[in-house]
C-alpha cells in the first residue's frame, strides 16, 4: 500500500490544485454560458477558501478582477450593440458579439497555468479588489 499522493507544485495539497483549476474552469463555463457570469465562481471561491490559503486567494482575486472587469465591458458592449441596432450600423452589433471570446480564453489559459501549478495574473484587468 502506498502512502498519500504528493501535493502538486505550487500547492499545499491535492485538493487547493483541484479549488484553483475549478475557478478558472467554472469562470469560464460562466462567460460560455451566462456571458456576464464568469466572477460568481472566483467570488465563491475568495468567500469559503480565501482566508485558509494564499494561493487560492491570488487565483480567486487575479480572476474576480478580470471577470468583473470584462463583466463590465460586456455590459457597456451589450448597451453599445443595442443603440447601434436602433441607429442600423449593421455590423457594429455583430463585432461587439465577440467581446465575451476574451475572457473565456483567458480564463482556459489561467486554467492550464493553474493546473501546473503557476499563479496566473490575468491581463487587461482593473484592480479592484486587492
Amino acid at each position: 500500500m502506498t502512502g498519500p499522493s504528493p501535493a502538486p507544485p505550487g500547492y499545499h495539497d491535492t485538493e487547493e490544485r483541484n479549488w484553483a483549476v475549478l475557478t478558472h474552469a467554472l469562470a469560464a463555463v460562466g462567460i460560455f454560458f451566462g456571458g456576464l457570469l464568469g466572477w460568481v465562481a472566483p467570488l465563491v471561491t475568495l468567500l469559503t477558501k480565501g482566508e485558509t490559503s494564499t494561493t487560492l486567494r491570488a487565483h480567486a482575486v487575479s480572476a474576480l478582477n478580470f471577470n468583473i472587469t470584462w463583466a463590465v465591458v460586456d455590459l457597456a458592449a451589450i448597451v453599445i450593440a443595442t443603440c447601434a441596432g436602433f441607429v442600423h450600423l449593421w455590423p457594429l452589433p455583430w463585432v461587439l458579439r465577440l467581446i465575451p471570446v476574451v475572457p473565456f480564453v483567458f480564463n482556459i489559459i489561467a486554467l492550464v497555468k493553474a493546473n501546473s501549478g503557476e499563479c496566473y495574473r490575468h491581463p487587461l484587468s482593473y484592480p479592484l479588489i486587492k
